[in-house]
């Protein structure tokens, strides 16, 4: 596994937030992992106060590309590649390629 520099794991200490990287994968610079986020509250206060904790699971061989952001409870299929700046608000399946904000799948590899 390849982590560079100025990457963020934003992640809370119990097991519903838990972020798992497989074998050989390669995170570029400045790539964001959020493992939690707020319930959409009131018109008075939108992010309610507390949040939700869901887990990120990169499978072994992935590439993520710089500055992308992987959000709650998303699962990255093996040997995919996320392409630098993507918003990843979907699971990805495995020997794809993703890119786009929202990111999206563009081909298979």
């Amino acid at each position: 596994m390849f982590i560079n520099h100025k990457c963020s794991f934003y992640s809370y200490n119990d097991k519903s937030s838990n972020i798992s990287i497989g074998n050989n994968v390669t995170v570029a610079m400045g790539v964001t992992f959020c493992t939690h986020t707020h319930r959409i509250g009131y018109s008075n206060r939108r992010a309610e106060i507390g949040t939700v904790s869901r887990p990120i699971t990169v499978g072994e061989g992935t590439w993520i590309g710089a500055n992308a952001l992987i959000l709650p409870g998303i699962n990255i299929g093996k040997g995919s590649i996320i392409a630098a700046g993507a918003v990843v608000t979907e699971n990805c399946k495995d020997n794809c390629l993703y890119a786009g904000v929202p990111a999206k799948k563009i081909k298979e590899l």
